[in-house]
């Protein structure tokens, strides 16, 4: 029996991690990914490191905002002053891990992994300073909501998501076909849709087609929302909003993938050239 085809839209760096689960699951996974990440200047998170002690709360939405933000303030010498910072918040638990990983502990992680949910929990916020380290072209929503609960927020833009630039290899295998394609954020939707859009018919058109059979798997309400607004039909999302539970639905899904599951490192096809040091 074939394994079932399952695209992952994840970074580069972060597309193995996520194959190697399919494979172990029992799927034959294809990294195909739509997005990269470009590290910014620095200068607002030195100035904001400076001053961490007048920060009430840490906001992390996203695990890549954890890694920019110690990588660079490692680079500042300065990762030890968030010792000093009495209240951190994460998003998820993949996020509360990273920050578990490097020593920090987290005083609030929300019960469903949305940043809606999460401003929510902080409750009145109300002359309280919040520093959110997070992506150039992050939500909107989380500010606003943030500063209607009361906070003073200063926002740090610390990388930039931009479209990844597939290799002939990469278009080659998804134009083989694929039973299932996952996105963990809008814009994995947004940029896999651009790069597909942006080939000639002969390749455009069958992977469109393959979209309108395809199951169509999203990490959560907010991607899934961005696949809907796109013109995909969501077919799965889990209610917990892990990379696991993802891996998961599609068992589910598939019932009879994955009886004689071997983990072999070798089922993922990863052809994509990485461009970029930072994820």
């Amino acid at each position: 029996m074939s394994k079932p085809r399952v695209v992952v839209t994840r970074t580069a760096d972060q597309a193995p991690v996520f194959c190697q689960k399919l494979a172990a699951a029992g799927f034959t996974p294809i990294a195909f990914p739509a997005i990269q990440l470009e590290p910014l200047p620095t200068a607002l998170l030195e100035a904001a490191l400076q001053k961490i002690h007048t920060f009430d709360w840490l906001v992390f939405t996203s695990g890549n905002a954890v890694d920019f933000f110690f990588k660079q303030s490692t680079i500042n010498n300065q990762q030890s002053t968030i010792n000093n910072f009495p209240k951190i918040a994460a998003t998820g638990s993949a996020t509360a891990q990273k920050l578990n990983v490097l020593g920090i502990t987290v005083n609030f992680i929300p019960d469903k992994f949305v940043g809606e949910e999460l401003v929510a929990g902080l409750g009145n916020l109300t002359n309280q300073n919040v520093l959110l380290p997070r992506a150039k072209r992050g939500r909107p929503e989380i500010v606003k909501l943030l500063r209607e609960a009361g906070a003073e927020v200063t926002e740090v833009a610390l990388y930039d998501t931009i479209t990844a630039v597939p290799t002939p290899t990469a278009l080659a295998q998804l134009a083989q076909g694929f039973k299932a394609i996952t996105f963990t954020s809008p814009s994995s939707v947004r940029n896999f849709l651009k790069i597909i859009d942006s080939r000639p018919d002969r390749f455009q058109k069958p992977v469109r087609s393959l979209l309108q059979t395809t199951v169509i798997t999203c990490i959560g309400p907010i991607t899934a929302t961005a696949a809907r607004d796109l013109g995909l039909t969501v077919t799965l999302m889990p209610t917990q909003y892990t990379i696991d539970s993802m891996v998961q639905e599609l068992k589910t899904h598939f019932p009879t993938v994955g009886q004689d599951a071997v983990l072999t490192g070798q089922n993922s096809v990863l052809p994509y050239e990485k461009r970029n040091p930072g994820d």
